[in-house]
């Protein structure tokens, strides 16, 4: 998993944590007004609702990315469905908005060939060169099985070195 697309989704479950705390904040700050001066009970349900959402968001982003996100493949789903939650309870929330742009970012991880082992024969063909060690080892080998002869062998050595 790219590691750029795993922080983004950390960075989404903190504030996930955060809103749910700040929903806790609103809750009680409902209880603690005057019920003449209280705002619709729709608001304090909506709240709960958003506090449950939240929560799922959490587990199934956690599931997602579990095992440093090496079967992220695999669980792509709990990914998506967490999205679509997000985006669902609060399109606007700081968390929405990582997810969404962590959606165009690839999953793939690029490695980077080593220049020494590796050459470039066509457009997308590397063929895997060996080390001087292991060409010296394989030269050792093919000479104690009698495949070259001792000359062979240490023309072959003097290039090589």
């Amino acid at each position: 998993m790219n590691t750029t697309k795993k922080w983004l989704i950390i960075v989404a479950i903190i504030f996930n944590f955060l809103e749910i705390a700040w929903d806790i904040y609103a809750i009680v700050d409902w209880f603690k007004l005057a019920p003449a001066i209280r705002s619709s009970v729709f608001y304090l349900i909506f709240a709960f609702i958003t506090i449950a959402c939240s929560i799922i968001v959490i587990v199934l982003l956690t599931m997602a990315i579990w095992g440093n996100g090496k079967m992220f493949r695999q669980r792509y789903g709990y990914y998506m469905t967490a999205l679509v939650i997000s985006i669902i309870i609060n399109l606007l929330s700081v968390s929405s908005i990582l997810l969404i742009i962590t959606m165009f970012i690839s999953d793939w991880v690029w490695i980077k060939p080593d220049k020494e082992k590796t050459t470039q024969v066509g457009d997308n063909i590397e063929v895997i060169s060996e080390t001087k060690q292991e060409k010296i080892a394989r030269l050792k080998k093919l000479k104690e099985e009698g495949k070259i002869s001792d000359e062979e062998y240490n023309e072959e050595l003097m290039k090589l070195l």
